[in-house]
């Protein structure tokens, strides 16, 4: 029966060397199963032991005690366009046959609002460069405000930060005429089936993603600015729980439907269609 993942969280920037150095070697065990393009050192860098001011890890588990994904986020105080601002990087990957059980994002959006109410006067945000269309499918769908975004110009301001900080986190260009494209070499692993849904998504938000970044599938990344404060997490939080209801109602209770493989005619009525590749962001497998 299908359950939520046991969330453990790590407060990486409490914990001494050693510990550090175990945490990683157990998420790379993980990682490599979702992902190429790191070796163990690069991740761990990349990971665990970023410079940041504070970094918190989300370490999912399964009922048999598998770790089966993990969620990072560090937090850097910069400057940016002279002003103080609190930016926010995160990488997760997460088993194929665990995605979608788990609540790490309400963990997540409850410590940026704590983070964001300890030091309200300053600017925050999330930067990514994101490497799959199932992180800026889920983005997009939970985030109220997201740059760049279909059928929108991004602003000329948002532009100037996101290339300050592309450059404060060493992200190069992939191409000099498009500046948000750039040089990230985390490859999510995926079938050619898995491959084509993407490409031929009908939402809106993943065909803009994979006409942006067509050459995600080599470890390309968009560069991604999610703008926050109080009232943007809350109204985050409020979609992610109202999209989620049901599904998380039915992980915490136990889904008693029958098994994939095992419905008999009679259980489905022939009216219900069910989901098509436009749903895919509901199981991202990175951010």
């Amino acid at each position: 029966m299908a359950s939520l993942s046991r969330i453990t969280c790590h407060a990486v920037h409490d914990m001494p060397p050693q510990a550090r150095e175990g945490l990683a070697r157990e998420l790379f065990a993980v990682h490599s199963q979702i992902f190429s393009g790191l070796d163990f050192d690069e991740f761990r860098d990349y990971v665990v032991e970023r410079p940041a001011y504070r970094t918190w890890i989300y370490v999912k588990h399964n009922d048999a005690g598998s770790l089966v994904g993990y969620t990072s986020m560090h937090a850097f105080h910069l400057d940016v366009a002279g002003r103080a601002s609190t930016v926010i990087r995160m990488e997760a990957g997460t088993l194929r046959a665990a995605r979608g059980r788990d609540l790490t994002m309400v963990y997540a959006v409850l410590r940026l609002l704590r983070l964001w109410a300890s030091e309200p006067w300053r600017r925050f945000c999330i930067f990514a460069a994101l490497t799959h269309p199932s992180s800026y499918t889920f983005l997009s769908h939970y985030a109220p405000v997201i740059w760049p975004k279909a059928q929108r110009e991004t602003p000329a301001h948002v532009m100037q930060w996101m290339e300050e900080l592309s450059a404060a986190f060493d992200l190069d260009r992939i191409d000099p005429a498009n500046p948000l494209l750039r040089r990230v070499d985390w490859v999510t692993l995926e079938t050619p089936e898995e491959r084509h849904r993407w490409r031929t998504s009908r939402r809106a938000d993943t065909r803009f993603y994979i006409e942006t970044n067509p050459g995600y599938e080599q470890g390309h990344g968009m560069l991604t600015y999610i703008p926050f404060n109080g009232a943007i997490l809350v109204r985050s939080l409020v979609r992610f729980l109202v999209g989620r209801a049901g599904r998380i109602a039915r992980l915490v209770l136990g889904d008693h439907r029958p098994a994939a493989g095992s419905t008999r005619p009679g259980n489905v009525p022939k009216n219900v269609s069910r989901p098509g590749p436009e749903w895919a962001h509901t199981r991202p497998p990175s951010l």
